[in-house]
C-alpha cells in the first residue's frame, strides 16, 4: 500500500484533482441557486407519515449534484466511462427529475434502469468479468440497478446519501489509483468533490434534499465505477471489493426487503423502518445516526482497498467474519423491542413471530436459533484458523504450510463444532448471558483448540501446527464466538442507557437496590421513565458513573439537581431505605417541586391466599413503582 500512496500526488492526477476541485466549488456555488428556485417554484417535499423530516425542505438538490459532476467531467474528460454510460445516467436523471416535479409510474422506472443497465454493458463493463456470460449478465443487471436504488433507499435522512457517496466514490477513488486507473479516479473524484459541496446544505437540518434526480445518477455512477475496479487482486478478491465498498447501501436494502417481506408489507413503498431510522428510535440522535453509517462505510470502504493486498484465502477469511458481524447487527436491529420500543410500530412483533414459524419450518424446528448460531460459528472457527495463520507468519504462510492448512480445515471446523455442542453452547439463551456463560464459551473453545492440536500432531506429526498458532486461533474463535452471542446483549443494554424520552427522574441510592432500579427502568421503556441521574448520601461517589449513569450529588442538593437537569421525579428503592428516610425525602422532593415515587421489588403472595397487594399494611397510602 505504501507504494501506491506517493503516486496520489504525482503529476498523473493533475487532471482527477482538478475535477474534485471544480465538482466540489460547482456544487457549493450551485446548490443554494437551486434550492431558491425550488422554493419559488413550490418544488418542496412536505412531511407525511412515510417521511422522516418534520418540515418542509426544497427538493431538486440533484439538479446541481449532476451539474457539478457535468463541470467537474468537463475539465477531466470522460474517458474512463463510454458514452453509452452517460446516456444511461442522462435518461436516469431525466427519469428522476420527472418522479421529482410530476411522479412516474414504477414500470417506466424499471424500464429506464433496465435501459440503463444495458448501456453499461454496451460500454464493455459487466459483473465478474471474464466468467460465464449467462451469469455476469444477470448479475450486471442486478448489481447496476440494485446499487442505483440503494443508493435512492438510504436517501431517508439528512446527509446520509450525499455521504455514503463521498465515501464510497473516494475508496473507488483510490482503488482506481492503485490499479493504475486515473481515468476512473477523475471520475470517482468528481462525484465526491459534487458530494461533498452538496453536503455543505444537506447536513441535519438539511435546507435542501437531492431527490431521486440526484440520488439515481449517484447511485448509477457508483456502480459502474466500482466495476471498473473489480479486475483487481483476481477474481474473488475482485468481487468482494465492490460489494464492500457500497457495504452500507447493500445492507439497508436487505435489511428493508426482508423485514417487509416477513411483514407481508410491500417492498416498493416508503416508510421509516429503513437501518437508519431504527437506529433514532433506539435513541441515537440524527447527527449519530449519520456518523455511525458514515464511519461503517469508510471502514468497509478501508477493508476493500485492503484486500487488493490479500490473499484469496485470508480475503474470504475476513468476508466471513464481516458476514456474521452484519448479520449480528441486521437481526438485532429487526427484532430491536416490537411494540415496547416508542415509534416501532406493532407489526413488529408479527414479523418476528412470522420469522420464527419461517425458520422453524425450514431450519431446525423449534431449535432453529441454535441452528443459525452453529451455523455462524461455522463461519468464525474456519475464519479464526486462517487469520491466526496469517497472523503468525506476518503475512502468507509458507506453500507447504498453505497446503496443509486446507487440508486440515475442514477436520478443524467439525471437531470445534463438536466441542461447542458438548459444552451446550447452542442451548443457552444469551441475550441473557453472565459470567458462568462466559466461563463456559473460554473453556469450551480452549479445549477445543487443544482437542485439535493433539489431533493434528498425533496424525501428521509434532510439526504440524506451531503453538502459536494454537493460541492466536483459541483467542481470535474466542472473542468471534464471544462477539457473536454477547454482541445482541451488548446492543440491547447500550440502546436502553441512551434512550430518551418520558419523564426526566433520579434514582435515590447507588446501592444494588439502586443499581436494579436502574435496570428495572431501562428494560421497561413502557414505564415512560429516562434516567438522568443517582443521588447517594456518600459524598465519595459523587460524580462517579455506575451503570453510565452519574451521582449528581446528595438528597440536600434536590433543587440545584432538579434545575440544572429538568427532573420531574424522583424514584426511592423501598428496601434501602428506612421509613424516617422516606418522610424526609417526600419533604426535599416536595420543596423542589418534583414528584417522589418508591419502588417495591417485593415478592408477594397470591391473591389466593392474601387480600393485601403489598407486605407492609403500613406503606398503604405511599405511591409505589412495583416491577
Amino acid at each position: 500500500m505504501s507504494s501506491v500512496l506517493p503516486s496520489i500526488f504525482s503529476t498523473g492526477l493533475a487532471e482527477a484533482w482538478l475535477s474534485v476541485g471544480v465538482a466540489l466549488l460547482a456544487a457549493l456555488g450551485l446548490t443554494p441557486v437551486v434550492k431558491r428556485i425550488a422554493r419559488w417554484n413550490g418544488q418542496v417535499d412536505w412531511p407525511s407519515d412515510d417521511r422522516w423530516h418534520d418540515r418542509p425542505v426544497a427538493l431538486m438538490g440533484g439538479v446541481a449534484i449532476v451539474g457539478a459532476v457535468a463541470l467537474g467531467m468537463a475539465v477531466a474528460g470522460t474517458g474512463a466511462f463510454p458514452w453509452p454510460v452517460w446516456i444511461g445516467a442522462s435518461a436516469l436523471f431525466a427519469l428522476g427529475l420527472t418522479d421529482d416535479l410530476w411522479g412516474v409510474r414504477p414500470e417506466a422506472k424499471v424500464l429506464t434502469q433496465v435501459l440503463a443497465t444495458a448501456a453499461v454493458l454496451y460500454a464493455g463493463h459487466e459483473f465478474w468479468r471474464g466468467g460465464p456470460v449467462w451469469a455476469s449478465i444477470p448479475l450486471t443487471f442486478l448489481w447496476v440497478i440494485g446499487i442505483t436504488n440503494a443508493l435512492n433507499l438510504i436517501d431517508g435522512i439528512d446527509g446520509l446519501a450525499a455521504s455514503v457517496t463521498a465515501i464510497a466514490a473516494g475508496a473507488l477513488a483510490l482503488l482506481s489509483v492503485a490499479l493504475g486507473n486515473l481515468a476512473l479516479a477523475a471520475v470517482m473524484l468528481a462525484l465526491a468533490g459534487a458530494a461533498i459541496g452538496f453536503l455543505v446544505y444537506n447536513i441535519p437540518p438539511a435546507s435542501v434534499f437531492m431527490g431521486d434526480c440526484g440520488s439515481l445518477v449517484l447511485g448509477y455512477l457508483l456502480s459502474v465505477g466500482a466495476l471498473g475496479v473489480q479486475g483487481g487482486g483476481g477474481p474473488v478478491v475482485g468481487t468482494l471489493v465492490p460489494i464492500a465498498v457500497m457495504a452500507v447501501p447493500i445492507f439497508d436494502t436487505t435489511f428493508v426487503t426482508v423485514t417487509r417481506v416477513l411483514r407481508g408489507r410491500s417492498v416498493t413503498d416508503g416508510g421509516t423502518d429503513h437501518v437508519h431510522h431504527r437506529l433514532i428510535k433506539l435513541g441515537a440522535s440524527e447527527g449519530q445516526a449519520l456518523a455511525l453509517l458514515s464511519g461503517m462505510s469508510a471502514a468497509f470502504g478501508g477493508v476493500a482497498l485492503s484486500a487488493l493486498w490479500m490473499q484469496r484465502l485470508l480475503a474470504l477469511a475476513v468476508a466471513a467474519l464481516l458476514l456474521v458481524l452484519v448479520t449480528v447487527v441486521g437481526v438485532y436491529l429487526a427484532t430491536m423491542g416490537g411494540g415496547r420500543l416508542a415509534g416501532v410500530s406493532s407489526s413488529e412483533s408479527g414479523m418476528t413471530a412470522r420469522f420464527g414459524a419461517l425458520m422453524r419450518t425450514y431450519a431446525g424446528g423449534a431449535s432453529w436459533k441454535s441452528v443459525a448460531g452453529l451455523l455462524a460459528d461455522l463461519l468464525v472457527v474456519g475464519a479464526a484458523f486462517v487469520v491466526a495463520a496469517y497472523l503468525r507468519y506476518g503475512g502468507a504462510p509458507p506453500p507447504d504450510w498453505s497446503a496443509v492448512m486446507l487440508e486440515i480445515l475442514p477436520a478443524v471446523i467439525g471437531a470445534k463444532l463438536l466441542v461447542f455442542y458438548t459444552f451446550g453452547l447452542y442451548e443457552g439463551i444469551w441475550r441473557h448471558a453472565g459470567t458462568p456463560e462466559v466461563v463456559r464459551l473460554a473453556g469450551a473453545s480452549g479445549t477445543a483448540s487443544v482437542i485439535v492440536w493433539v489431533g493434528l500432531v498425533t496424525v501428521k506429526g509434532p510439526a504440524a501446527l506451531a503453538p502459536s498458532i494454537l493460541i492466536l486461533d483459541w483467542l481470535v474463535t474466542t472473542i468471534g464466538i464471544g462477539g457473536a452471542r454477547f454482541a445482541f446483549r451488548a446492543l440491547r443494554q447500550y440502546a436502553a442507557a441512551h434512550r430518551d424520552g418520558g419523564r426526566r427522574v433520579l434514582i435515590y441510592g447507588s446501592d444494588p437496590d439502586g443499581i436494579l432500579l436502574l435496570r428495572h427502568l431501562r428494560q421497561h421503556p413502557e414505564l415512560g421513565r429516562t434516567v438522568v441521574g443517582l443521588l447517594d448520601e456518600n459524598s465519595v461517589r459523587h460524580g462517579y458513573r455506575m451503570q453510565g449513569v452519574e451521582v449528581l450529588g446528595a438528597p440536600d442538593d434536590l433543587p440545584d439537581i432538579c434545575s440544572d437537569h429538568d427532573v420531574e421525579e424522583v424514584i426511592v428503592p423501598l428496601k434501602a431505605v428506612s421509613k424516617e428516610e422516606r418522610s424526609r425525602i417526600r419533604e426535599q422532593c416536595a420543596a423542589a417541586g418534583v414528584d417522589c415515587q418508591y419502588f417495591d421489588p417485593t415478592i408477594r403472595p397470591a391473591p389466593e391466599t392474601s387480600t393485601s397487594p403489598l407486605t407492609d399494611n403500613g406503606r398503604g397510602e405511599e405511591k409505589i413503582l412495583s416491577p
